[in-house]
């Protein structure tokens, strides 16, 4: 990966973050990817839900105009159809329409479509018509056509539906971030998601991929720490079977505050808090992953309450305002950087 940034203007460089609320609102992820393009170059906003899933957000990406679409996730629904990401968009009128809007700058994108499709089918983006072949239940990336940096999306064919959309820059350079997160998502999420997900990973090719997940395991009254550790370890080994090349980085769950009547310190803190982060320390020690402790950064046990008096973190004592996020991605860009920038 560091050999790949140092020839960001002719390769790209991948890094996919999976995660709960956090990466949701990708205000981490989104700091961290401007970080990262300003000074290795704008790969484009990489994979990105095919249409508005509410209560998430992208820093780069916005989504107008939609009508003739049912959209799934596996936030509270079940399906046999997830795969990565946890998102379906399937039509539901024959004047399906929807639009993406790219607002980072990039003028030249190509876009291709993660979809599954019972017969042949058609999807129009932006002026382009891009034949779709069957899938026999599995979900394959279409070909990738210029696109727009605000393009339409419409879909004709029965039996087709769509899981995201893969945007890069077109020649293909510089760095993209992926920011693949679902509100209250813990690290048994992508068990939703049975439609061989390492496979779509795959496809993908991250360099580097982050599991930013905790935060609701330390809210998880009945959490069984022998039964997280195991969920812990079989993400990361499927991980790393799927993408043998790819560097894997596990970051811890910040600060939080879960009893807020609570007197002390103590006793305002989840009693498993810690044992989470423990627990990712030890499997990243076992599996040769990157670590970051975030709960650390923040100043360790209760801190988030300093950091909302500073106006950086919201009155929920579990989520951070922009700003605190930006200085969470500041000192995570400088853990890494040492192992980028040897």
């Amino acid at each position: 990966m560091a050999e790949k940034l140092r020839n960001s203007r002719r390769e790209t460089t991948h890094i996919l973050v999976m995660g709960d609320s956090h990466t949701a609102a990708d205000f981490l992820s989104g700091q961290l990817r401007t970080m990262l393009q300003a000074r290795y170059g704008n790969g484009g906003p990489g994979f990105v839900s095919p249409v508005k899933v509410p209560g998430n957000r992208y820093s780069h990406v916005n989504y107008t105009q939609a009508s003739g679409w049912r959209l799934e996730t596996s936030r509270r629904a079940q399906d046999a159809a997830f795969t990565l990401g946890g998102m379906i968009a399937t039509p539901t009128t024959p004047d399906n329409v929807s639009r993406i809007t790219v607002t980072d700058g990039e003028t030249a994108l190509r876009a291709q479509a993660l979809y599954r499709s019972a017969g042949n089918a058609t999807l129009r983006v932006g002026g382009n018509a891009v034949s779709l072949v069957e899938t026999h239940g599995g979900w394959a990336l279409s070909p990738a056509v210029p696109v727009a940096p605000s393009f339409s999306v419409s879909l004709k064919g029965s039996g087709t539906q769509l899981a995201g959309f893969w945007l890069t820059a077109s020649p293909s350079r510089g760095v993209i971030v992926s920011a693949l997160g679902i509100n209250g998502a813990q690290i048994s999420m992508p068990d939703k998601w049975p439609a061989d997900w390492p496979g779509t990973l795959k496809r993908l090719s991250p360099d580097l991929v982050v599991l930013a997940y905790g935060t609701n395991e330390a809210f998880n009254a009945s959490l069984v720490p022998d039964i997280y550790r195991q969920d812990l370890l079989l993400q990361i080994r499927k991980i790393r079977l799927a993408v043998p090349e790819a560097a894997i980085l596990l970051i811890g769950p910040g600060s939080s505050i879960q009893h807020k009547d609570a007197t002390g310190c103590r006793q305002r803190q989840s009693p498993v808090l810690k044992r989470v982060i423990e627990i990712q320390k030890q499997a990243a020690r076992e599996e040769h992953t990157l670590f970051w402790d975030w709960f650390a950064f923040m100043g360790g046990d209760c801190a988030i309450e300093q950091w909302a008096v500073q106006g950086k973190a919201r009155p929920d004592l579990v989520h951070l305002q922009a700003a605190g996020y930006r200085e969470v991605a500041d000192g995570l860009w400088k853990g890494l950087r040492p192992v980028l920038e040897p």
